[in-house]
């Protein structure tokens, strides 16, 4: 069962206008927001599409919100903190010991949407030992990767791949819960949970996004690539198992 995630409390303002809820209040808070640009011009369709995936899915991802400052499109996400980045102090093999669960479903996750660049750095924890709260972050380099009108073409070259071993296709950092991860138990659960993702979820997710960065074309293409994709997860994770360094049990499951 996935694990109720608290965001931090910044501050907050008495509610006196009346007629309101009783004992509601404003609060406030910062938000890290980020657009399209000459080096990722598919910043808000990966962040947006892979964002609403992730929440369906009961990732723990931070709320996160499209809007247009200045008339430019953006995507904003809620902050860590105040004043700074998370800590880049996330242990792969920590994680795996506290939430072998939840660390299955973010690799599947990254597989689905062709991910390859998840390391220490996109993994928030609340403390590096026997971390409790796990949050991701950062999905800018997936889908449909970062070179302008390559989008379909970076989709084209994943299909039947892991897309997160940093091979010679996917490219990127090899994933970090990729060679840690231990055990097949949680897998069966979460191929199901992928594959009750309904088609016309994943097909809103990505029609938002036309002229914010992509095309109809791309965004139907990308809508079509991630529901195939998501019911033949199973097979692709049986073809490079070999990935899987310290996983042991498959013939269990």
């Amino acid at each position: 069962m996935a694990k109720r995630q608290w965001f931090p409390f910044v501050s907050r303002d008495d509610h006196t206008q009346p007629g309101g809820v009783n004992d509601a209040c404003w609060i406030t808070t910062k938000l890290y927001a980020k657009g399209n640009s000459v080096d990722s011009p598919y910043l808000i369709p990966n962040e947006w599409i892979c964002g609403r995936i992730a929440s369906c899915l009961c990732l723990p991802i931070p709320p996160f919100a499209l809007f247009r400052p200045l008339g430019k499109g953006a995507i904003a996400s809620l902050r860590f903190s105040t004043d700074q980045t998370p800590p880049n102090d996330t242990d792969p093999v920590e994680c795996v010991k506290a939430d072998s669960f939840l660390c299955v479903g973010i690799v599947l996750l990254d597989i689905l949407i062709a991910n390859n660049d998840r390391h220490e750095g996109n993994i928030s924890v609340d403390r590096p030992v026997s971390p409790r709260d796990i949050r991701i972050f950062d999905h800018d380099q997936a889908l449909f990767g970062c070179r302008a009108g390559k989008g379909i073409e970076r989709l084209e070259s994943m299909k039947g791949r892991l897309g997160v071993s940093a091979g010679p296709k996917s490219g990127g950092n090899r994933h970090v819960l990729l060679d840690v991860l231990n055990t097949a138990q949680h897998f069966q659960d979460w191929y199901l949970r992928f594959e009750n993702l309904p088609d016309w979820y994943v097909n809103d997710a990505c029609d938002s996004v036309v002229k914010l960065g992509t095309t109809q074309k791309e965004a139907g293409f990308a809508a079509e690539f991630l529901n195939k994709r998501k019911k033949a997860l199973e097979g692709i994770v049986n073809q490079h198992k070999k990935e899987f360094k310290s996983i042991r049990d498959w013939r269990l499951f």
